[in-house]
């Protein structure tokens, strides 16, 4: 996915009150779509496999002292930014698993990938078109790129 030029009237009308609603549809939607991967090494397979298929990247925030974690985050973050993929930080793996459909997961999920949607039809400005969820966190996306630290999301219960 390719980043636009940033639109700042774009970004002043995002709802950020809002956005955990629309990751969880989009999680949802994804589910129902069988357009969603859980898990790190099953997303990192996908990834490894076709770079080009993925929407976004959703990864739940770091627990202070799991270092290992830390670093695969990173590390996968790092990918997904040269390959132009979104990175979507929410607050909580165990709320992630549930979205994901993985509520019986002890160890919670540590990130999910979302793939584009093959039946939706290429527009003429953009070769891989979103739904309006997905437009909307791209362009959250896209207006919170230089922030540091980067925004987390917070899920709905």
């Amino acid at each position: 996915m390719c980043i636009s030029k940033l639109n700042e009237d774009k970004c002043k009308n995002i709802n950020r009150k809002k956005l955990g609603r629309a990751v969880r549809g989009m999680l949802t939607r994804a589910k129902v779509e069988r357009r969603l991967v859980c898990g790190l090494l099953p997303a990192i397979a996908y990834l490894e496999k076709s770079p080009e298929e993925v929407l976004f990247c959703v990864i739940p925030e770091t627990r202070p002292g799991d270092a290992a974690t830390h670093m695969q985050t990173v590390l996968l973050q790092a990918f997904c930014y040269e390959n132009y993929i979104p990175v979507i930080q929410v607050d909580s793996s165990d709320k992630l698993s549930r979205f994901c459909g993985l509520a019986d997961s002890k160890k919670g999920c540590n990130c999910a990938i979302i793939k584009r949607d093959i039946s939706l039809p290429p527009t003429p400005e953009d070769d891989i078109p979103l739904s309006p969820t997905e437009q909307v966190l791209a362009d959250f996306y896209e207006c919170t790129l230089e922030e540091f630290p980067r925004p987390v999301i917070e899920l709905p219960i």
